[in-house]
């Protein structure tokens, strides 16, 4: 019985852990969702200090790496559309020195 007891009790401990850690990355998720849609482009130029996050087990901010490419036209419909610096591909991620914190790095953004 006592062993019973004890895998039952590992179970539900990992179970816990594996639930904490899927709430924090989708907290993370959420909030770099947020700061591309406010934010787009200039999370690589003007607006490069946003691009942080708050997690609720840290008292610091925690960075992010913006990585934006240039896309000057784009075809919608069979028809191009020139937008210059407007348009392009802005990829958010976590720092691989955050890893132990998110059980590994986190994209979010338009990455193909």
């Amino acid at each position: 019985m006592s062993i019973i007891g004890l895998g039952i009790s590992y179970a539900t401990s990992r179970a816990a852990v594996s639930q904490r850690d899927m709430k924090l990355q989708g907290i993370i998720v959420s909030q770099m969702r947020s700061l591309l849609a406010l934010n787009g482009n200039s999370l690589c130029t003007t607006n490069a200090a946003l691009a942080v996050i708050t997690v609720p087990t840290q008292t610091t901010p925690i960075p992010l790496v913006a990585t934006c490419t240039a896309d000057t036209t784009v075809t919608i419909g069979g028809r191009s559309i020139t937008g210059g610096a407007i348009l392009g591909k802005v990829v958010l991620t976590t720092r691989t020195s955050d890893n132990i914190l998110f059980g590994g790095v986190i994209r979010v953004g338009d990455e193909t």
